[in-house]
């Protein structure tokens, strides 16, 4: 992620606080499509583990928001949310 550094934040529903949501997704699983805040989770990256992984329950893993954040120079754990740039997924059923 060139320029200014920023980072795709995801928050599954419901409840992704209860498990420690929203959080950034791996530079691995991002991909820059050229706009400022144009960003997107890559096709083969396997969303579905990742979030299992981070401890959400399988079971309840349906919808998710992303959205864009800056880094802050000062502080990378710190950014402020670009509303205009959120976007709603669902999962795909799993066999």
């Amino acid at each position: 992620m060139g320029g200014v550094k920023k980072r795709l934040i995801i928050d599954p529903t419901p409840a992704g606080w209860a498990y420690g949501f929203p959080k950034a997704l791996p530079e691995e699983a991002v991909i820059h499509y050229g706009g400022e805040w144009d960003y997107g989770i890559k096709k083969d990256f396997d969303l579905a583990k990742w979030v299992v992984e981070q401890g959400y329950p399988e079971e309840q893993f349906q919808y998710y928001k992303t959205w864009v954040e800056p880094l802050a120079e000062e502080n990378p754990d710190y950014g402020q949310t670009q509303t205009n740039s959120m976007v709603e997924g669902k999962t795909s059923p799993t066999a």
